[in-house]
């Protein structure tokens, strides 16, 4: 019965940290996408506070009217640049020292994990050295420890040998004393 309640208890554990993982990744995802829709926002929105904005936003709708209009009505093709979101680059130079960039900086982070494992690892094999050293002592203390009470274990089956032997004589006097 113990058994049991131990085996619900882990899978009531287990199905609340799968439920937590689970809330943790929407959570992280629902973060990131809020993340990048305000830096979009800032990328997007007009250069001017609200209360000018709203002559930004009135030239901004005369600016795509007359492009339509000119489109449209004139047949004449507009030589138009929709805009673009300013993370995304335009210019393939850019592109290329992105690149650079990235690599780079991802080079100078592989390169100091590793030497940080170098320095873990070595701590660790002096450490290993110190460990190995103190469990053969532990090993030669426990091999002392177990032939001590195999010698006293030993001694103490003699005495429960004694004993029978005295327990046997004092019935054998008890059933000739009472007979």
């Amino acid at each position: 019965m113990i058994f049991v309640n131990i085996l619900l208890t882990n899978l009531l554990i287990a199905m609340f940290s799968k439920r937590f993982d689970e809330v943790y990744d929407d959570t992280k995802n629902i973060w990131f996408t809020q993340r990048y829709l305000f830096t979009r926002e800032y990328f997007i929105r007009s250069p001017f506070m609200p209360p000018i904005s709203l002559i930004y936003d009135i030239y901004y709708l005369v600016y795509v009217f007359i492009r339509w209009v000119k489109r449209t009505c004139l047949k004449k093709e507009t030589n138009f640049r929709p805009r673009v979101y300013k993370i995304i680059p335009t210019k393939a130079n850019i592109i290329k020292t992105w690149y650079d960039f990235e690599e780079s900086s991802t080079n100078e982070y592989a390169h100091e994990e590793v030497k940080a494992m170098l320095t873990e690892s070595t701590k660790s094999k002096n450490r290993s050295d110190f460990d190995s050293k103190d469990k053969t002592e532990d090993v030669v203390k426990s091999d002392v420890d177990s032939s001590n009470a195999l010698n006293a274990l030993k001694q103490v089956q003699k005495d429960l040998a004694k004993l029978n032997v005295i327990i046997d004589e004092m019935n054998g006097q008890l059933e000739v004393a009472i007979a």
